[in-house]
C-alpha cells in the first residue's frame, strides 16, 4: 500500500510539474541544447511530387536531404520513420559531416495538405542543430529548403503525427523552385530485385530465340560497356562508380543534374581512385561457359568502355581518353597508361564521352551525350590553354591513334549512348526519346540535336547549316525509348532475323527487332516484333553487340530505378549487373574464335565469313600487322568479289598499305555500292581535310589534291551514280577536299534531280559550299557563274537559297552586295524569286535595315520591291504608308520596328515628330530605343528637348539610348550638361559609363562640368586583392545558378549574350572558355588587361557634328556600322567620317561585382559556369 501511494505521489508532482513546450528556433543555426530533442516543421509540397508516370519517376524520387546536423537523428514524416543518421543511446554513433538522403515512401505525402517533418536528435554535447545548412526536400526537378522559422521541443516523449489540413501558424514552408542543391554520394537505396538466377527465369524469347545468363554479380556489376578481343575473350568496363566521380566537390549543379565541380580530375596513374573495374572473362573450353576471369585494371574514376588494338587496351575514362600498353599481351599493363585525349566533360556522367568502338576505316569511335561539353585536346601537343575541339551536346567522335587527328565524325542526335557499325562500316546510334529506333549517322552531318528547348539546351553550334539530318523514321508508334541496338549479323541467329535491328529499351525492360528500309540515301525502320522480353523490372538493357559465337550479348545495368536524376540522388545499386547472351535455339556457336593466332592468309579468308565479328577482327588484325605480303590477295579480292569479302578486303587494304590509285579507281567503278562509297571515303581521309570541328593530324593540316586520273574516276562515277546512298557519300567527300575538287565534285552529285527532296543529300550539298565561306567566297561565286547550274533543281530549290541565306544572315555590306551580285546572275524571274526566298528567310523576325543601294536596285528589278525597298528609293506614298505603320500602335509590332530604323537612314523631315512621339509614348522598350537611334541623324533641336522631358519616365533599359542620343552631338551633351547641373534632370539617373564617357568628352567645357557633376571616386583599385577575395569566396561554399542567372541578366545581359540570353554589344560568352576560372576571373574585375579583338571602345566624329562611341561591328570602304552601349547599330558614310578615335579602354566597365556579398558572387559564377542553359 505504500509503495502505491509513493508512485501516485510521484505522478501527481509530474503532473503538476511544467510540461514542455515547442519553441520556436531558426534553421540552420546552433541551439543549446543536451540530450533528446525534436525539431518541426511542415511542408505543403509542389503538386508534381504526385504527378503520375510511367516510372513512377516523381513519387519514387522524394527525399529529405540533411547534412552537418549535430549527434544522431531519426526522420518522420506524417508519423512514418523513414530514415536514421547516426545512432541513439545507448549504442550512440554521432551521424558526423555525412550527407544523409533519407526517401519518403510512395504514399506517405498527402497533396494538398501540410505534411509534418518532424526530427528527433540526440545530442550528448552542446550545441545542437543544423550547423552549416538547412535541410531540403526534393522530387525529380522540384525542391524546398527548409530555411527559417521551425520549432523545438526539448522533450523526448513526442509522438509524430499526421498531416494537418489547414496551415499552421508556424514552421510552415511551400516555396519550391528548381531543384539545385549540390548533392553527393551518400547511402544508396536498392530497388526490389532478384537473385540473377530468378531474374533470368523471367525472361522470355520469341522468333526461336533463348536468353542465356552468362556473368552476373558479385563477378561482374554496372557492365555499361563490353567487347571481343582478337582471342574472343569478353573485356568489360564496369563502371561501379557512377554517378559521382571520386576526389571531386560538387560546387553547383542545374535541375537537369548537370553540375560544376571543384577541380579537372588527374589523370591516372596519378588519379583518385574509384571504384571501376576493367574485367577479361574467357570461356577457355568452348562450352559457352565463362570459366576463367580475371581484372585488367581497377581503382579507375568514371571509366565506361574499353576495347582492345594497336598493342594495348583504349580505355575510356573521362575526362581522358587512355591507353594502357600491353604489347605482349599477358593481361598486365606494360606500365603507366598514355593520356591521348583529354578535356571530356562529366558535368553529367550519365551523359559522358562512352561506346568506344572501332571503324573499319582505322579509327576509334566513340560519342557524347546531351547533357555535357568537352574542349579536347591532345596532351603533349595542344598547348593546355589552347582552344582545343568544342563541343555542346550529342555527337559522335573519331580519334586515329597513328595521325593523332580527333574529329567530330558527325554533330546531333539524342543522349547518345553507343556506336554500332553495321556490316557496311555505316554508324547508328539510339535515342533517348521516342519516334524512332535512332540515328544513321553520316561523315560531316549536322543532325537534329535533342536540345531544341532553349531552356536545357544551346544553339546549334554551326549557325550556317539551315537544317539537319533527320533521325531515322518509322512506320510504327515507338515510345521512349530505343536507347542503342546492334543488327543480327551472326551464324548463331535465325535467318530470318538477319540484318535485323536489335534495339533495347531498358525502360520498357524488352529488346525490339526492326528492319531497315531503304529511304533515299538513308533508312526508315519497321518493327518486327519484341523479341526478348523480362518480366523483372529491373531488367535494364544498356548495352549490346554481335559476339565472337555468333549471337548476341546484351549487358544488364540491373537497377529498378533508372532515370539518372534517380541515381544522383543515391537510388541505384553499383553491386549488380548481368550479361545475357541471344543465340538461336538450335543455333550451333562458332567456337574458332581465337584470331590472333591465325596466319594473314587465314585472317583472309576470314573476311567473307558469315559473323561479322569475324570479319571486322580479320580487318583490325590485318591492318595493325601490315602484313606486305597480304597485299596482292587482298586486291585480287576486291577485284574479283562482289559482295562482302570485297569491302572488307577494302578496308583491311587501306588500313595496312594504303590505297593505289590503280585500286582505288578499280574500286570507284566497283559493282557493289558499299566499295564504291567507301573508296570515296576512304580518299577523302587520305587526301582532303576536317571541315568540322577537329585536331588535326600531325603532318598534314590541309587539303592535296587527288591525282588527277582517281579525281576525274571519282567525278565520273558522280554523274552516272545509281545509289542515292553512294551519292550522300560523294559529298560528304566533297566537303573534305581542296576547293578546286570539292566543287566539280558536288556539280556532278548535284545533277542529279532525284534528290532533290532526299533526307539527307540537298543539305549535304549545302554543306560543301557553307564551309567554305568565307575561306573561298570567290571561288563559290565564280562557281555558280555556270548558266547550267541554274537549271538543276538541287541547286536552285536547295542550295542557292541557303546561299543567299548564308550572305544576309551575316548581314555585312561586303556579303549584301554578293546577294546583288546573285540576283545578276540569275537567268529568270523564277530564279530570282527562289534567292529572294533565301533572304527572307534570313531577315524573319530582324529588320531589313543597312541594305546598300546596289541590293535595293536589284532585288527591284528581279520584281521583289518591299515597301522596305520602295522606302529606300524615295517613294513619296512609301514614306507615308511607313510613318502612318509607325505611329500605329495597332500595327505588327516587327513592321513598327523596322519602319522607325529605316527613318534613321533614309533622312525625312517628316519622320522627326512621329519619332519623338513614339519615344514618349509607353509602349516596345526596343521600339523606343530605335526611335532614338534614328533621331540622332537630324540635326534638330528640338530633339533635345524631346529626349530630355521624356528621358525620367523611361524605362531603365531604354535610357540608355536616350543618352547615346544626347551625346552624340555638342549642343545635344550641352543640354544634357545644363538639365543635369540646373537639377532638371536627376544625378542619379545617370549610369557610371555614361558618366565617364561624359567626363573624356573632348569639348573641355563638358568635361570640365562633367568632372565636377561626378567625381571619381575610386583611385588605385587592388585588382589582385579583389581578385583574391574572389578566389576565396569561390571556396568556401556552393552556388545557385538560378540566383545567379538573376545577377548576369541585371548587370551583364544588356551587353553579352549567354546561350539564348543576353544583348550582342559584347563578345557572345557562349563558347568563351568559361570553364578556365583564371581566365574569366581577371577578364570581370579588370576587363581592360585584355580587350577581346573587335570589341575596342572607339569614337567617330560625323562632318555633320555628331560625335558616336561603341565598337566597330563592320566596314568596308562605303560605310562602317557602329554598335553602341545601347546596342543600336548606327550605319555611318565612310564620306562624312571626318576621325576615328581609340578610346584604350573595354566596353565592359570595372567594378562589376561591387556590391555582391560572398553567396552571391558564388551563385553568380555557378551561372557563367552553366555549360547549358537552365531556363528559358
Amino acid at each position: 500500500m505504500k509503495t502505491l501511494r509513493h508512485c501516485l505521489l510521484l505522478l501527481s508532482l509530474a503532473a503538476a510539474a511544467p510540461a514542455a513546450t515547442w519553441q520556436p528556433v531558426h534553421v540552420p543555426g546552433k541551439i543549446d541544447f543536451t540530450g533528446i530533442a525534436w525539431l518541426r516543421a511542415w511542408v505543403k509540397v509542389h503538386d508534381s511530387f504526385f504527378a503520375k508516370h510511367e516510372r513512377n519517376l516523381w513519387e519514387e524520387s522524394v527525399g529529405v536531404n540533411i547534412r552537418k546536423l549535430a549527434g544522431a537523428h531519426e526522420v518522420w514524416v506524417n508519423g512514418k520513420n523513414i530514415g536514421t543518421g547516426g545512432s541513439f543511446p545507448p549504442q550512440y554513433a554521432d551521424a558526423g559531416d555525412t550527407l544523409f538522403r533519407h526517401k519518403v515512401p510512395v504514399g506517405t505525402l498527402r497533396k494538398g495538405e501540410w505534411n509534418e517533418i518532424a526530427i528527433r536528435m540526440s545530442v550528448p554535447k552542446a550545441p545542437g542543430g543544423f550547423l552549416a545548412e538547412a535541410p531540403f526536400i526534393m522530387n525529380y526537378e522540384q525542391e524546398c529548403i527548409f530555411e527559417g522559422e521551425w520549432e523545438l521541443l526539448t522533450d523526448a516523449n513526442y509522438q509524430p503525427g499526421g498531416a494537418l489540413k489547414q496551415k499552421p501558424a508556424h514552421a510552415a514552408f511551400d516555396s519550391f523552385h528548381e531543384s539545385q542543391r549540390v548533392l553527393g554520394r551518400t547511402e544508396q537505396v536498392h530497388g526490389p530485385s532478384l537473385p540473377p538466377k530468378e531474374s533470368a527465369a523471367k525472361m522470355s524469347a520469341n522468333d526461336g530465340l533463348k536468353t542465356e545468363l552468362l556473368l552476373s554479380e558479385p563477378l561482374i556489376a554496372q557492365p555499361f560497356h563490353f567487347s571481343f578481343d582478337e582471342r574472343g575473350r569478353l573485356w568489360v568496363a564496369q563502371t561501379r562508380q557512377y554517378p559521382y566521380p571520386a576526389g571531386l566537390k560538387m560546387l553547383s549543379r542545374d535541375k537537369y543534374y548537370r553540375a560544376v565541380y571543384d577541380k579537372e580530375p588527374v589523370a591516372p596513374p596519378n588519379h583518385v581512385p574509384g571504384a571501376d573495374i576493367i574485367s577479361i572473362h574467357e570461356d577457355s573450353d568452348g562450352d559457352g561457359v565463362y570459366d576463367k576471369s580475371k581484372v585488367f585494371v581497377d581503382g579507375l574514376n568514371m571509366a565506361n568502355a574499353a576495347v582492345r588494338g594497336h598493342g594495348g587496351v583504349w580505355v575510356m575514362h573521362v575526362p581522358f581518353l587512355l591507353f594502357y600498353p600491353d604489347k605482349d599481351g599477358d593481361d598486365v599493363p606494360d606500365g603507366p597508361p598514355v593520356t591521348h585525349l583529354s578535356g571530356f566533360g562529366f558535368e553529367d556522367t550519365h551523359a559522358q564521352a562512352n561506346g568506344l568502338v572501332w571503324g573499319l576505316d582505322g579509327w576509334l569511335y566513340g560519342c557524347q551525350g546531351s547533357g555535357t561539353t568537352c574542349r579536347v585536346r591532345r596532351p603533349g601537343i595542344d598547348a593546355p590553354d589552347s582552344p582545343g575541339a568544342h563541343f555542346e551536346g550529342c555527337m559522335v567522335w573519331r580519334y586515329h591513334p597513328d595521325t593523332r587527328a580527333f574529329e567530330i565524325f558527325s554533330e546531333g542526335g539524342g543522349n547518345t549512348f553507343g556506336v554500332e557499325m553495321d556490316a557496311q562500316g555505316r554508324a547508328y546510334s539510339g535515342h533517348n526519346g521516342g519516334d524512332t529506333r535512332g540515328w544513321h549517322y553520316v561523315q560531316g552531318g549536322f543532325y537534329l540535336m535533342q536540345g531544341v528547348t532553349p531552356g536545357k539546351f544551346g544553339p546549334p553550334r554551326n549557325p550556317y547549316a539551315f537544317g539537319d539530318l533527320p533521325m531515322m523514321a518509322t512506320e510504327d508508334p515507338v515510345v521512349r525509348f530505343t536507347h542503342f541496338g546492334a543488327f543480327a549479323e551472326g551464324s548463331a541467329l535465325p535467318p530470318a532475323l538477319a540484318g535485323m535491328l536489335f534495339a533495347i529499351d531498358p525502360l520498357h525492360n524488352e529488346v525490339i527487332a526492326s528492319r531497315r528500309i531503304p529511304h533515299g540515301s538513308t533508312f526508315d525502320t519497321k518493327d518486327h516484333g519484341v523479341v526478348v522480353k523480362s518480366a523483372d523490372p529491373a531488367f535494364r538493357p544498356v548495352y549490346i553487340a554481335n559476339a565472337p559465337d555468333g549471337s548476341i550479348y546484351v549487358s544488364d545495368m540491373y537497377e529498378f530505378y533508372i532515370a539518372h536524376g534517380q541515381h544522383y540522388q543515391n537510388q541505384i545499386d553499383p553491386t549488380t549487373g548481368r550479361i545475357y547472351r541471344i543465340v538461336g535455339k538450335d543455333a550451333k556457336r562458332e567456337t574458332d574464335i581465337n584470331l590472333a593466332a591465325k596466319s594473314t592468309e587465314q585472317l583472309i579468308a576470314l573476311l567473307g565469313h558469315p559473323n561479322k565479328w569475324h570479319r571486322h577482327t580479320a580487318v583490325r588484325l590485318l591492318g595493325e600487322r601490315k602484313d606486305a605480303q597480304g597485299v596482292p590477295a587482298l586486291k585480287k579480292l576486291i577485284a574479283t568479289d562482289n559482295g562482302l569479302a570485297a569491302l572488307n578486303a577494302l578496308w583491311a587494304l587501306h588500313q595496312s598499305a594504303g590505297l593505289d590509285d590503280a585500286t582505288a579507281v578499280l574500286a570507284l567503278h566497283h559493282a557493289s555500292p558499299a566499295v564504291r562509297a567507301w573508296t570515296a571515303r576512304l580518299l577523302g581521309d587520305d587526301y582532303g581535310s576536317n571541315r568540322n570541328l577537329g585536331l588535326p593530324p600531325l603532318e598534314r593540316k590541309t587539303a592535296q589534291l587527288l591525282p588527277t586520273n582517281v579525281f576525274d574516276a571519282l567525278v565520273a562515277q558522280a554523274t552516272t551514280e545509281k545509289d542515292a546512298e553512294t551519292r550522300s557519300q560523294y559529298a560528304c567527300t566533297a566537303r573534305r577536299l581542296a576547293d578546286v575538287q570539292a566543287l566539280p565534285l558536288i556539280a556532278a552529285v548535284m545533277s542529279h534531280d532525284e534528290d532533290v527532296n532526299d533526307p539527307y543529300i540537298p543539305l549535304l550539298c549545302w554543306w560543301v559550299f557553307e564551309a567554305r565561306i568565307p575561306s573561298a567566297t570567290s571561288e563559290v561565286l565564280d562557281f555558280f557563274k555556270n548558266p547550267a547550274l541554274w537549271q538543276e533543281p538541287v541547286v536552285m530549290q536547295q542550295v542557292l537559297p541557303r546561299l543567299v541565306r548564308r550572305f544576309a544572315v551575316e548581314g555585312k555590306r561586303q556579303d549584301l552586295l554578293l546577294i546583288a551580285h546573285l540576283l545578276k546572275l540569275a537567268p529568270g524571274k523564277e530564279q530570282a524569286a527562289l534567292l529572294l526566298k533565301g533572304f527572307e528567310e534570313a531577315y524573319r523576325g530582324r529588320t531589313m535595315i543597312g541594305l546598300p543601294d546596289e541590293l535595293i536596285k536589284a532585288m527591284a528589278a528581279s520584281g521583289g520591291a518591299s515597301l522596305s525597298i520602295r522606302l529606300r528609293q524615295g517613294d513619296a506614298a512609301a514614306v507615308s504608308e511607313a510613318l502612318a505603320i509607325i505611329g500605329n500602335p495597332k500595327a505588327a509590332p516587327e513592321d513598327r520596328l523596322l519602319y522607325t530604323r529605316s527613318f534613321g537612314e533614309v533622312l525625312h523631315a517628316d519622320a522627326v515628330p512621329v519619332l519623338l512621339k513614339v519615344v514618349a509614348a509607353k509602349g516596345s522598350d526596343e521600339l523606343r530605343k530605335a526611335a532614338l537611334a534614328a533621331l540622332a541623324a537630324y540635326d534638330r533641336e528640338d530633339i533635345a528637348t524631346g529626349a530630355l522631358a521624356a528621358l525620367p519616365a523611361l524605362p531603365e533599359g531604354v535610357r540608355p539610348a536616350a543618352f547615346a542620343l544626347l551625346s552624340s552631338r555638342a549642343r545635344w551633351t550641352q543640354a544634357l550638361i545644363t538639365a543635369l547641373q540646373s537639377g532638371g534632370l536627376s544625378l542619379s539617373l545617370v549610369p557610371n559609363d555614361v558618366a565617364e564617357n561624359l567626363r573624356l568628352n573632348a569639348d573641355k567645357t563638358i568635361s570640365a562640368a562633367a568632372e565636377k557633376l561626378f567625381p571619381k571616386t575610386t583611385t588605385g583599385y587592388d585588382f589582385k586583392k579583389k581578385i583574391t577575395e574572389v578566389e576565396t569566396a569561390l571556396q568556401h561554399g556552393t552556388g545557385n545558378p538560378y540566383l545567379g542567372e538573376v545577377t548576369f541578366m541585371q548587370r551583364c545581359a544588356s551587353c553579352h549574350k549567354l546561350f539564348f540570353k543576353g544583348g550582342s554589344i559584347g563578345p557572345d560568352l557562349t563558347s568563351y572558355q568559361r570553364d578556365n576560372l583564371g581566365t574569366m576571373l581577371i577578364s570581370i574585375v579588370n576587363p581592360n588587361v585584355e580587350i577581346r579583338e573587335g570589341f575596342q571602345f572607339i569614337t567617330i566624329a560625323t562632318k555633320d557634328g555628331r560625335s558616336i562611341s561603341g565598337f566597330q561591328v563592320d566596314r568596308d570602304n562605303q560605310v562602317t556600322v557602329l554598335r553602341g552601349l545601347d546596342g543600336q547599330d548606327v550605319t555611318l558614310d565612310a564620306k562624312n567620317i571626318s576621325s576615328v578615335t581609340p578610346m584604350g579602354r573595354s566596353l565592359m566597365p570595372e567594378g562589376l561585382l561591387e556590391g555582391m556579398n560572398e553567396q552571391q558572387i558564388r551563385d553568380f559564377f555557378a551561372y557563367l559556369r552553366i555549360s547549358h542553359p537552365i531556363t528559358k
